[in-house]
């Protein structure tokens, strides 16, 4: 197996999915050959056509094929932001948050904090219990705030 032929595969492939030149990166992935089994191929694979559908029976598979990516290749962050991010175009941003949370656990990855960042984690409620918007959570959560207790 040539380690540099698969290096320079995987950073065009990582370099065109995160300009959004899902196509293109796609393009590159038929290239792969002998590395097309690879798990984080396979899970760009999977993110690059997510990105290129709105159809969410191909979502729904893309998600499936990333999660068995993931099931092979469980150490590596990358699986991790790759498939929250197809969450994130499926529409659960919940569940997204999820996959990023756990993504860090496994390693710390600079692009997930980054997409915790741009999609804006807010902090949970004083009292879960109740409503985010019901008085006790928003004016306890102000003064525990200001205090340094949250």
């Amino acid at each position: 197996m040539d380690t540099n032929n698969f290096e320079d595969i995987l950073h065009q492939v990582t370099e065109s999915a995160e300009n959004g030149s899902y196509q293109l990166a796609l393009t590159y992935l038929s290239q792969a050959g002998q590395y097309s089994n690879n798990p984080v191929l396979q899970s760009y694979r999977a993110y690059c056509t997510a990105g290129l559908t709105a159809d969410r029976r191909k979502l729904r598979e893309a998600l499936r094929l990333c999660q068995d990516s993931m099931q092979r290749e469980s150490g590596n962050s990358t699986h991790y932001l790759l498939q929250g991010r197809i969450l994130l175009l499926m529409g659960d941003r919940k569940n997204a948050i999820k996959v990023f949370q756990s993504g860090l656990k496994v390693a710390p990855n600079p692009k997930i904090i980054a997409e915790i960042k741009r999609i804006g984690m807010r902090k949970k409620s004083v009292f879960e219990k109740l409503d985010r918007d019901h008085p006790l959570n928003l004016y306890l959560g102000k003064l525990f705030s200001r205090l340094g207790l949250r």
